[in-house]
């Protein structure tokens, strides 16, 4: 006896559910688990050196990554090396764009704004990643923004800092709503406990599941504004493991989520 689900271990649910829209179903045995309705994506923004010591206990859990970083700022005091970032991409976390610089590429013009994207991934192509994931920084982007520098330069989504919240959206959709403005909950910072992260997960898995992106920026004990304790990040990191064990959850990257066809990078 045959039922019908989404192949476990597709890279794209994304790629799935079109399929599956098509009329295309696969066969596989009854016995097969459907893929899990919440998926989770650990994201760490802009590089910054105090995340990577996370990188043993993401791979001990079996948890990839998306590490979202400004090239420019790669190799620089309290900062990621490239060094750093190949080990993570070899241990198979995701390498991801955020701009060079770290601006505000909303109020750029066109060709700044596209020097910002482009050349991130350039450079980030240059030390052997495979750039296909953004994150906009400050959340703030238009529809300028989205067709005519995000896509235009090649990537495959774009990540904002809202739009999921504990009213009316309680996850983002897979595939996304739109991929090149996929939505969060809040970012976590100091003062937001673990309660409160976990509790965008259960959320999501008990109003029907979705994507839940959790973006961190700095691990430390109150050296940001958004930073979470190394206490609380290991406490949400071994839950996490529970969830996914239970087949309640699965943790994948950005890029394993949307899909995709990687386009080779250029500027400008």
């Amino acid at each position: 006896m045959t039922g019908w689900f989404w192949i476990p271990g597709w890279r794209s649910r994304a790629v799935a559910s079109a399929a599956l829209a098509a009329g295309c179903l696969f066969a596989v045995p009854a016995a097969a688990r459907a893929a899990p309705l919440t998926v989770v994506t650990i994201q760490f923004d802009d590089g910054n050196a105090d995340v990577y010591q996370w990188a043993s206990l993401l791979n001990t859990h079996g948890f990839p990554a998306t590490f979202y970083v400004n090239s420019g700022s790669i190799d620089t005091a309290g900062h990621l090396t490239w060094a750093q970032l190949t080990a993570l991409s070899q241990a198979g976390n995701e390498i991801a764009s955020h701009t060079v610089d770290h601006v505000n590429i909303k109020k750029l013009k066109l060709a700044d704004a596209r020097f910002q994207v482009c050349q991130d991934r350039v450079n980030l192509a240059a030390h052997g990643f495979q750039p296909e994931s953004f994150a906009y920084p400050f959340g703030s982007f238009n529809s300028t923004v989205e067709g005519q520098v995000v896509q235009y330069c090649g990537d495959n989504s774009a990540r904002t800092v809202s739009g999921v919240n504990d009213r009316r959206v309680f996850a983002e959709t897979i595939p996304p709503l739109d991929p090149f403005a996929t939505r969060t909950p809040a970012d976590p910072k100091q003062g937001t406990t673990l309660a409160t992260i976990e509790g965008y997960v259960t959320s999501a898995a008990q109003n029907g599941g979705g994507w839940v992106q959790l973006t961190f920026h700095h691990i430390c004990n109150g050296c940001d504004a958004y930073s979470i304790t190394a206490a609380t990040m290991q406490s949400l990191l071994d839950w996490l493991n529970t969830q996914v064990t239970s087949g309640a959850v699965a943790v994948e990257t950005t890029g394993q989520v949307i899909g995709g066809t990687y386009k080779t990078p250029f500027c400008c």
